[in-house]
């Protein structure tokens, strides 16, 4: 199943543009306007992040480069103040990818599917959430970063192959992060997806991620 995940590809251009919103933090956060551009290529394919300056907060750009048969690969660039240009990209090692894009509950690494990538997969037995037969996928990572995940688990539907919802777990064994796919419409033969939300369960924040396929 999870060879099968990593072979989706896409095959042509896409571009959206988009709004991180974060709730329940003891500071309101504002709004992010983000963009996206996914880039398809012959052997890989990337997909570049950009999230636009707030008050608080510089502006950053992450590309992650996709293959069928190796880890992500991510790229990062920040500038260091609102009125700022972004700095120089470096190239982040999976460890340094597990931090907050554009001060959400996202981190890098969540963008990039990483845990599709550990050297641990299961498949369990197929459940049903929210009326979707789904199968589900217990992902296990043997050395998880200080602070990391060490397990994943993930409902993926069983017709659209797009994950659901999906927990993350540390090291003890206590519930991080939970994720959820928002409302999906099938258009023109596949599979538009309208908005993601993840809410950190340890600090009760939670993060919207609203986008339009298409608009630029």
């Amino acid at each position: 199943m999870v060879a099968e995940l990593l072979s989706m590809r896409p095959t042509e251009e896409v571009k959206w543009n988009g709004t991180l919103n974060v709730f329940h933090r003891e500071n309101p956060v504002p709004a992010v306007p983000v963009q996206c551009q996914t880039t398809p290529g012959e052997t890989n394919w990337t997909v570049a992040y950009l999230a636009g300056a707030t008050a608080n907060n510089g502006a950053e750009k992450l590309t992650i480069v996709f293959s069928t048969n190796a880890s992500p690969e991510y790229f990062y660039a920040r500038a260091p103040g609102p009125d700022s240009p972004l700095g120089e990209t470096n190239k982040l090692t999976t460890a340094e990818a597990d931090v907050p894009f554009g001060n959400s509950d996202f981190w890098l690494s969540d963008l990039g599917f990483q845990f599709y990538h550990w050297p641990q997969q299961n498949e369990l037995k197929g459940q049903t959430r929210r009326s979707r037969g789904c199968h589900v996928l217990e992902s296990k990572n043997p050395n998880p970063s200080p602070g990391g995940y060490a397990r994943v688990l993930t409902w993926i539907d069983a017709e659209s192959k797009q994950p659901l919802e999906a927990e993350a777990y540390d090291a003890n064994g206590n519930e991080m992060k939970h994720f959820e796919l928002g409302s999906v419409q099938k258009v023109n033969g596949h599979y538009e997806v309208k908005n993601l939300k993840m809410t950190n369960v340890q600090t009760k924040s939670a993060t919207s991620l609203n986008f339009d396929i298409g608009e630029q």
